[in-house]
C-alpha cells in the first residue's frame, strides 16, 4: 500500500502489477520469510510457494481494495511489534539482509491521507521532529542506529 500510494496507484492491484513496486514487496516478504525460515525451521521453498500465492491474492482483478485504506494506521504499522519492524529486527538478529523492509518503513513514513487520523499525527510529527526522531519515536528504535540511519536515507531518497 505505501509503495503503492508513492507510485500513484490506487489499488493494491495496480500497485502490485508495477514492477518496481512488486520487486520491493516480494524481496520484503522474502526477506521476512528469512527469519521465519531462520527461527521456526520453516521450510524454504514452501515459503518460496506461500509468497507467490500471496502476491497472485494482490493481483485479483476482482478485489478492490484501495492503498490508502490498507494503508491505514501507519503509527501501529510503524510499532515494533507490527508488520515491518517486527520482520525488520529480526534481519538484524540472524544478520540478514533487509534492504526492502527498510523501503517499505520509508514508504510508511510517506503515507498520507486526509481521513486517516494517525497519517495525519505522522506528518506532524515527521514535520515537528524529523524523520530520524519520529521513528524512533513510533518504532521503539534507538534514533542513532544503523537501521534509523538506513531508513532516513531511504525517506529521504523516496
Amino acid at each position: 500500500a505505501y509503495l503503492g500510494q508513492r507510485a500513484g496507484h490506487q489499488t493494491i492491484r495496480d500497485a502490485i502489477l508495477d514492477e518496481k513496486v512488486r520487486a520491493v514487496v516480494q524481496g520484503a516478504m522474502e526477506e521476512s520469510g528469512a527469519v521465519l525460515i531462520k527461527r521456526y525451521g520453516f521450510e524454504a521453498d514452501k515459503h518460496a510457494a506461500y509468497i507467490q500465492k500471496i502476491l497472485g491474492r494482490f493481483e485479483n482483478p476482482y478485489l478492490k481494495d484501495d492503498v490508502e485504506r490498507v494503508g491505514r494506521q501507519p503509527l501501529r504499522k510503524l510499532s515494533a511489534g507490527d508488520r515491518l519492524i517486527k520482520p525488520t529486527l529480526g534481519t538484524l538478529e540472524y544478520n540478514l539482509p533487509n534492504t526492502h523492509l527498510v523501503t517499505g518503513i520509508a514508504a510508511a513514513m510517506h503515507y498520507h491521507s486526509e481521513q486517516d487520523p494517525q497519517a495525519q499525527e505522522l506528518a506532524e510529527m515527521l514535520s515537528r521532529l524529523g524523520p530520524q526522531a519520529t521513528l524512533a519515536q513510533i518504532s521503539g528504535l534507538d534514533a542513532n542506529s544503523d537501521l534509523v540511519a538506513a531508513v532516513v536515507k531511504a525517506w529521504n531518497a523516496a
